[in-house]
């Protein structure tokens, strides 16, 4: 009896479907969730690594000021995606929005890394009759625009991040200008440095909602380790700003100036990693272990010690144009030079760790930390010793560009004196004391802690915040052979089943009931052949259950 009735259920989902495709019955797909992958990789382009993505058009029937779990990985990996990597950085970098249905991009400046550049593809797809504006901003691999990051200016936003945010919200007036927009809903996702830029553009888009064609609840900002960029930060609700409070990039500009994140800070770090720190001894100038100490404490403490020590106004005045043209300068160079350039540091940091004068300076910083003779003593160390180097091996780039490594030494050490007098000397709860705790530390462990910034491990920890993550990939409703996908192949495994071919185990069984009325038959098959086709079915095919 068992096998008549799968035979017979075989044979009316047959006769179903060619009745609806003779009789033209078939109606407009109304499911628009996709599942796909892409692929993203670490700092400079390193481990690549294929991630699975979820989209709906659901995400954008809500009002963006509630956090949307699903909305913020999709949001992460179309940011991750946007680099520099690829001849045809506009083809390369829409792929993976015009696999959810956008289209119409304009590309701008993502073949192009200046100290004042920013890359930006933005596109549309129409919701419900409103245009939906994706506005992704390259986040990673940007190399000379790292040198505009070090921009803060005097007061208000720091300069670096909002001269970039102004150029991106222009590019989107012209957008809505030229397709005669008149409303519009935006979807921003940014990384890192244009994670900051994103977060001045939401507060743009919020206080200026009418320009923009928009309003606050059609507005989807998503940041992720993006570091604080205005002294007078607004709480919009929908700015959602992912941080881990483990990444120092975050923290780069301290909270103490005062300085912070337009939006609403989401905590996705693991609160109990640690990190060995160091300790610096007169008698050993080399690093030794010391204690483990927990990270997200050490990274607030180091960002509060540098706040406290070297304040807006001097940074701004002395230090951040030698750094910002160090920066460009390092960027612009072979990669040849650089490995040079590195080596030659790596080199002359030796010669100093060697060098007989190296105890008597520190202990001259230790006891007279901010004079003129102390910086002047410092200064005489670090280019004796460089000096030194070049003499025997030369200089490892032209002259010009080495004229901004000499420029910097000088108003980094003026700057930095400060912060060492401040952390010469760190005394615990236990009784045990460190030398320059927290310098040598974060300069010890930086290699370590800097991998909490790199994309693919912010993206295995924002997964932990969405829900379809945590279930196995055949958790899709019709889709019972597992892949991911709901197709034809899924329609015979039941077909197959239904006929006494294959069993299916029962998990498999639950997914392949669309229909949920506690049985797998041939109107099964049929529904799952007609989401295939882009057809009407069921609420919740292809959807995690």
């Amino acid at each position: 009896m068992k096998t008549l009735k799968r035979w017979l259920c075989t044979f009316l989902a047959a006769l179903m479907i060619i009745s609806m495709t003779a009789t033209g019955v078939f109606a407009a797909a109304t499911n628009d969730f996709v599942i796909g992958t892409v692929k993203i990789g670490g700092a400079l382009g390193i481990d690549w690594q294929e991630q699975t993505y979820y989209y709906s058009d659901d995400y954008f029937r809500t009002s963006g000021k509630e956090v949307n779990e699903h909305l913020a990985t999709m949001s992460a990996l179309s940011t991750f995606y946007i680099r520099n990597i690829s001849d045809d950085p506009e083809s390369h970098f829409s792929a993976i929005l015009k696999r959810i249905g956008f289209s119409d991009f304009a590309a701008e400046e993502l073949d192009v890394m200046t100290a004042d550049s920013i890359g930006t593809l933005i596109g549309r797809k129409t919701v419900d009759g409103v245009p939906v504006i994706a506005v992704m901003i390259r986040g990673d691999d940007y190399e000379t625009e790292w040198a505009s990051n070090f921009l803060a200016g005097l007061s208000g936003d720091m300069t670096g991040f909002s001269d970039a945010a102004n150029k991106v919200a222009e590019r989107i007036r012209a957008y809505l200008t030229s397709r005669g927009i008149k409303q519009a809903k935006y979807w921003v996702g940014g990384y890192s440095r244009s994670g900051a830029v994103a977060n001045l553009l939401g507060r743009t888009l919020n206080e200026n909602a009418e320009l923009y064609k928009t309003s606050e609840d059609d507005i989807y900002i998503y940041t992720y380790e993006a570091p604080r960029c205005t002294d007078s930060p607004i709480a919009f609700e929908n700015i959602h700003n992912f941080v881990d409070s483990n990444d120092p990039i975050p923290a780069v500009y301290p909270a103490v100036w005062p300085v912070e994140r337009n939006g609403v800070d989401i905590e996705i770090g693991d609160t109990d990693a640690t990190v060995m720190s160091k300790r610096f001894s007169l008698t050993d100038p080399h690093l030794q272990d010391f204690r483990e100490t927990n990270l997200s404490a050490f990274v607030r403490d180091f960002a509060e010690l540098i706040g406290k020590n070297i304040d807006r106004q001097t940074y701004a005045e002395i230090l951040e144009e030698p750094v910002s043209d160090f920066v460009e300068m390092f960027f612009s160079l072979s990669q040849e030079d650089r490995a040079a350039l590195m080596n030659f540091v790596q080199t002359v940091v030796t010669e100093i760790q060697n060098d007989p004068a190296l105890i008597p300076t520190a202990i001259q910083a230790l006891f007279d930390t901010t004079s003129e003779t102390t910086v002047n003593s410092i200064v005489k160390l670090v280019t004796d010793n460089l000096s030194d180097v070049v003499k025997r091996d030369g200089k490892p780039i032209g002259d010009e560009d080495f004229e901004k490594i000499t420029a910097l030494i000088r108003p980094l050490v003026q700057v930095m004196m400060p912060v060492i007098a401040a952390d010469r000397l760190t005394e615990f709860e236990d009784g045990e004391t460190a030398i320059f705790y927290h310098l040598a530390t974060m300069i010890a462990n930086a290699g370590d802690i800097i991998t909490y910034h790199y994309n693919f491990n912010v993206f295995e920890r924002l997964k932990n915040t969405d829900s379809y993550y945590s279930r196995r990939s055949a958790a899709i409703l019709g889709d019972t052979d597992g892949n991911g996908i709901v197709n034809v192949v899924d329609a015979t495994v039941v077909q197959r089943y239904l006929a006494l071919f294959d069993e299916i185990d029962e998990p498999s069984q639950k997914l392949s009931d669309v229909d949920g009325d506690g049985d797998v038959t041939s109107i099964d098959v049929t529904w799952i052949l007609r989401y295939d086709l882009g057809l009407n079915a069921p609420e919740g095919i292809g959807k995690p259950v």
